[in-house]
């Protein structure tokens, strides 16, 4: 759908303008009512790694718009909503050089409900809670559990699901039975306002979760235990013809293919405080059943530790280490890392343009990362962190086109990764980031993708 400028504007007012007349009512009613406005400006370097490529460089603006109700007139029932809007405006790449039809430099997406959702407490005297519906769904530190619509981009995170949420009061444990079942695209119950239908996700899926956080057995941590069963299936729409791999969303089509399989997982989670300075957490699953028409078999860990340095800065540093198994070319298993829900920038921005060289959109696979990182508090309203990030391939597979064309096979060093980030937060109502990031690529990458890249991006956040 066209951006159209002026149009945005009014549905900017009208959002903001119903949230403050709702606002003098919230203190003595059931009805709760907010909204919030997201501004960015994004300038990406080299996508891909190539600086001859036509489209390699992005500058862009999004404006994203969100008006949430809440209505919860006793403990045992409540009711969920929250309405969002993104436009893009795209100054590069241009409009005449994108390779594939469809691509708009002013694009206005779908008006929809990224959360609708019930609140169930069916017996008062019962630890047990239900919530129904499109909701957000985040475990851990959402090494596997955040993100249901990768292909937005940040828009949204939801996940179409049920879930029951059980206390054991008297072993300091929750118990979680989540069932999900994601469409590809916003095109069923909520559908979007406006009729704009938009993939938000490559296949369809269903998926359940069992998780079990208990709080006794560490001090002053956490333990986790978790079951997890993600089902894929095609997504054959066929947007450009004889393409039924391109997505739609966001203004700009791209390739990008299906999952297809059953993937079994059992993993475990610790996050715990060591001493009144040191902290670690680590998380590790193993993967079993079938992806893309081979057997599964794969294997993550994920890790940090750090210390408090204190002081009037506030300084801390950390160290993690993260293992994503690879895809061994030379077995007819696959043991490729399959990231499950959790394709978002966890820790990198600009590496979410790279991944689809070899996979998908920050479908991160087949990776040894060591990063060393710095962070500090200059103010009280601003906090500043620095990091380093050293990125290895444990495998050199080339089954499918992307890879055979974009990676070597015998090359290790995916390269050295710096980011920086400055948050602040002036108030409730004001906020905002600078976010910096520069890729030096090694050997890892073909020899006509090696070329330095960056990505900078300032947003400010407006609430209400």
């Amino acid at each position: 759908m066209i951006f159209n400028p002026r149009q945005s504007g009014l549905l900017a007012a009208t959002l903001l303008s119903t949230a403050a007349l709702a606002a003098p009512e919230q203190a003595s009613s059931p009805f709760d009512w907010g909204a919030d406005m997201r501004l960015r400006q994004i300038y990406i370097g080299n996508v891909g790694l190539n600086d001859d490529t036509a489209t390699a460089d992005r500058n862009f603006e999004r404006l994203r718009l969100r008006l949430w109700g809440n209505y919860k007139p006793n403990d045992q029932f409540g009711l969920n909503s929250r309405l969002i809007w993104e436009g893009r405006h795209y100054v590069q790449p241009d409009e005449d050089t994108y390779p594939l039809p469809g691509f708009q430099d002013w694009y206005s997406g779908g008006i929809l409900f990224d959360q609708l959702n019930v609140d169930l407490k069916p017996i008062a005297t019962l630890p047990l809670t239900f919530k129904i519906g499109r909701q957000d769904l985040i475990f851990g530190n959402g090494w596997l559990i955040l993100e249901g619509t990768p292909i937005d981009g940040s828009r949204t995170i939801y996940f179409d699901a049920a879930r029951a949420t059980y206390q054991l009061e008297a072993l300091d444990t929750t118990v979680d039975l989540i069932y999900i079942d994601q469409d590809a695209n916003t095109g069923r119950f909520p559908q979007p306002l406006n009729g704009v239908i938009e993939d938000q996700t490559e296949q369809y899926e269903t998926g359940a979760i069992l998780y079990l956080r208990n709080k006794s057995m560490l001090k002053d941590g956490a333990v986790d235990g978790y079951f997890i069963y993600k089902h894929s299936r095609e997504n054959l729409t066929d947007y450009v013809p004889g393409l039924d791999t391109v997505r739609e969303n966001n203004g700009a089509p791209f390739p990008s293919p299906s999952d297809t399989g059953d993937v079994y997982g059992i993993g475990a989670r610790v996050d715990t405080k060591l001493t009144d300075k040191w902290s670690l957490r680590a998380e590790t699953i193993y993967e079993w059943g079938t992806r893309n028409n081979a057997d599964l078999s794969a294997f993550g860990f994920n890790s940090r530790i750090g210390y408090f340095i204190g002081g009037p800065l506030e300084q801390s540093v950390h160290f993690d280490y993260e293992y994503l198994s690879g895809d061994d070319p030379n077995s007819s298993t696959n043991q490729a890392f399959d990231p499950l829900w959790s394709r978002w920038p966890q820790w990198s921005e600009l590496m979410v343009y790279q991944w689809p060289l070899e996979s998908r959109v920050a479908e991160a696979t087949n990776l040894q990362r060591l990063n060393l990182g710095w962070g500090a508090k200059p103010h009280e309203t601003t906090t500043v962190t620095l990091n380093y990030h050293a990125l290895f391939a444990n495998e050199n597979s080339t089954r499918t086109a992307s890879q055979l064309a974009n990676i070597t096979d015998n090359g290790k060093f995916r390269g050295h990764l710096f980011t920086g980030w400055i948050k602040t937060k002036l108030n409730k109502h004001l906020s905002g980031h600078l976010v910096a990031e520069y890729l030096l690529p090694g050997d890892y990458y073909a020899k006509d993708r090696r070329d330095n890249s960056y990505f900078v991006r300032a947003e400010i956040n407006l609430a209400w």
